[in-house]
C-alpha cells in the first residue's frame, strides 16, 4: 500500500530534520469579492453567558437536521464567529498585524474562508454567502435555493436536503503552502478540524441540530 493516495499525501508533507519553512511574501489573508448581490450585516456575536463549556461539550452529539425548521440570523452570527471571528488585535511587536480569531492558525496564514448556504434563514434570501470576517458580514455570492447542488456534490446526503443552512469551509492553498511549503496542506486539514468542532460546539450551546460531512 505504499503507493496509495494516502502514503504518498503523508511522505509529500513530512517535515525532515533540516527543513525550514519558506520565507518571502505572503497570500492575503482575507477574501475579497468585487461586487457582491447584496451584503447583510450580522448581529454582534455574545460572548457572555450561555451554557457552560464543560456541559456543551459533553453534551454534543451529531443530529440530523429537523424538517421544516429554521435558524435565525443571530444563530447564523454566533456560529460562523465561532468558525473563523475575530477575537481582538494582536500586541505590538507580533510577528504578524493580523487579528486573532476564534481558531489557531499557524504563523498566521489563516487559509481557511467560510460560506452559509441558506436555505431557511430568517429574513434572509435563499443563497450563498461568503463571511467577511473582519466585518462579521456576509457577502451574497449566488441567489437560491442551491441545497441540492451541494447534496449531490456529497454523493447524496440526506441531512443536506432538509437542513436550514449549511456552513462551507473552503481553503485557498497558497495561503498554507505560502508559509509552510507542501506541509502546508496538511495544516489546512487541521484548520478545518478546528472550526468544525468550533461550529458543533457553538451549535450545540444555542440547542440547535448540528452535525459534520465532508
Amino acid at each position: 500500500m505504499k503507493d496509495s493516495i494516502g502514503d504518498k499525501f503523508v511522505e509529500g508533507t513530512k517535515l525532515k530534520r533540516g527543513d525550514t519553512f519558506p520565507v518571502g511574501k505572503r497570500i492575503p489573508a482575507f477574501k475579497v469579492y468585487a461586487s457582491p448581490l447584496e451584503t447583510v450585516r450580522l448581529p454582534a456575536p455574545r460572548l457572555k453567558g450561555g451554557a457552560g463549556v464543560w456541559s456543551v461539550v459533553a453534551a454534543r452529539r451529531s443530529q440530523a437536521p429537523e424538517v421544516g425548521a429554521s435558524v435565525t440570523p443571530s444563530e447564523i452570527a454566533q456560529l460562523l464567529w465561532a468558525a473563523q471571528g475575530v477575537t481582538g488585535d494582536r500586541p505590538k511587536g507580533a510577528n504578524t498585524s493580523l487579528p486573532y480569531r476564534t481558531t489557531p492558525s499557524l504563523s498566521g496564514a489563516y487559509p481557511l474562508e467560510a460560506y452559509l448556504l441558506a436555505r431557511s434563514v430568517t429574513d434572509t434570501f435563499a443563497g450563498v454567502y461568503h463571511y467577511v470576517v473582519r466585518e462579521h458580514q456576509l457577502e451574497q455570492v449566488k441567489i437560491g435555493d442551491l441545497t441540492r447542488d451541494l447534496s449531490s456534490a456529497l454523493l447524496g446526503d440526506d441531512a443536506v436536503d432538509v437542513a436550514a443552512c449549511a456552513i462551507i469551509l473552503t481553503g485557498v492553498v497558497e495561503r498554507a503552502t505560502a508559509a509552510h511549503g507542501e506541509r502546508g496542506f496538511r495544516y489546512l486539514y487541521t484548520e478545518a478540524g478546528f472550526a468544525v468542532q468550533n461550529i458543533l460546539l457553538a451549535g450545540t450551546a444555542l440547542g440547535l441540530s448540528v452535525q459534520a460531512t465532508s
